[in-house]
């Protein structure tokens, strides 16, 4: 295989950043549940990878922990042989042979269910133990044994790229742990304990804690200062009267803002709280802002303040704009020869996403990219606006805007959207 095919692969990163490869462009895809999925186009081999936290797979009873127990991954196996580390910088170890495939009972036995469907009961494998630190992968490949040795030649270059993270990030339970121990370092009088579902239960109130994790595995560094500027902001919330969370609403008009979340979200977590839903499975919701934080405003609250969600929307709409303007949100314009073909925020701020709702961002942006353009929202903080005009680079944005919806905290639509003077829609690909 030439450099130049070698340079048109494409590049994976696995859950948690923990490790990245690449792989043939043109090979299929999948991820489902952490665990990857590669196959030639011509579906007769199937390459599955996993990773986790120290070892998981049914392993002897060893000291390194490398030694697989076949005899409960296989309800029947045979000529296995243990076969040449990979080349690689991380400790390893490979195994051949032959097995007849279960349905799965256990996750690990995932990694060797989801195979071509070969018509024989023995199947021809491959599997390798990748291991740096705490971090173990678990490699199986299946194939049909009349393939040729290119499509396994390339396998192994697929192995090779393999880079394990050294300072990896640590999995969700012990980053829980983590957070409960720093709320009860800093707010020792504070009762905190951890719940099912991710959350953390501090005093009264119930904080989820996914956006906190993503964030986490973006930015590490920032991890103490977020949680304990969210738990702080509880505490303040907390000890609010009824003149501030039922406040007149001369006393908030002008700090009332849109805000986009994900339908499901809003759905299932602030299902009375005034919003509507909107394109890309996407929710408009109202918030009022406040120095470090806001906080949704609540159906009842529209009957005290005897106004409807009409107007309450077009209230926020207007601040938006004047927010934008105090703060000098500035734009960066990505510019080629021929003008500017891509806009994004110079920061990220709360309110960006929702700048897309604005008139005022429609006509500031309609000046470099045309009266139609696209804009991608994968999450709350973030906004690109992209020229239609650059149909060979729409791909790569929308691939990039999925993956930073994966990625991303307060993740809002993986859909890209299209922005014009009648307003907004889903972009349902070049016609």
């Amino acid at each position: 295989m030439s450099d130049l095919d070698f340079d048109q692969w494409a590049r994976y990163t696995g859950p948690a950043n923990w490790y990245s490869l690449v792989y043939p462009g043109d090979w299929v895809k999948d991820e489902k549940e952490g665990i990857l999925q590669l196959s030639p186009p011509e579906g007769d081999a199937t390459l599955t990878i996993s990773c986790h936290w120290k070892s998981a797979l049914p392993h002897t009873s060893t000291i390194s922990g490398m030694e697989v127990d076949f005899d409960q991954l296989f309800v029947k196996h045979r000529n296995v042989q243990k076969r040449t580390p990979l080349a690689i910088e991380h400790e390893s170890t490979g195994y051949s042979g032959e097995a007849v495939i279960q349905k799965k009972q256990n996750w690990w036995q995932s990694l060797v269910s989801r195979i071509p469907c070969l018509p024989r009961s023995w199947h021809y494998w491959n599997l390798w133990l990748i291991r740096e630190r705490s971090i173990q992968m678990v490699v199986t490949y299946f194939y049909d044994p009349g393939i040729n040795e290119e499509l396994f030649e390339t396998v192994q270059r697929i192995l090779h790229s393999i880079q394990i993270s050294l300072d990896p990030a640590h999995p969700p339970d012990l980053f829980a742990q983590e957070v409960l121990s720093l709320a009860q370092r800093k707010f020792p009088l504070i009762s905190s304990q951890l719940l099912p579902g991710f959350r953390l239960k501090f005093g009264d109130a119930e904080m989820n804690l996914i956006n906190f994790y993503r964030a986490y595995l973006n930015s590490r560094t920032e991890f103490e200062k977020n949680i304990t500027t969210a738990l702080a902001t509880i505490l303040q919330i907390n000890e609010w009267g009824t003149d501030q969370t039922e406040p007149e609403f001369d006393q908030i008009r002008d700090r009332v803002m849109p805000i986009l979340l994900s339908r499901d979200s809003w759905q299932n977590h602030f299902p009375n709280f005034v919003g509507e839903s909107w394109i890309a499975n996407l929710a408009i919701l109202y918030v009022v802002d406040e120095s470090n934080a806001y906080w949704y405003i609540h159906e009842k609250l529209l009957q005290k303040w005897s106004i409807d969600r009409e107007e309450l929307h077009q209230i926020a709409l207007e601040n938006l704009d004047r927010y934008f303007e105090y703060h000098e949100i500035e734009l960066i314009c990505m510019s080629r020869e021929d003008g500017p073909d891509m806009i994004i925020q110079s920061k990220p701020d709360a309110y960006n996403a929702s700048q897309i709702l604005s008139r005022g961002f429609y006509q500031q942006a309609r000046k470099f990219l045309g009266s139609e353009f696209l804009a991608g929202v994968p999450n709350r903080d973030f906004l690109l606006a992209l020229s239609l005009s650059k149909t060979q680079i729409i791909d790569k944005i929308q691939h990039n805007i999925a993956s930073d919806y994966l990625n991303m905290d307060h993740p809002l639509t993986d859909q890209l959207l299209v922005v014009t003077a009648d307003g907004v829609s889903e972009y349902c690909g070049v016609s």
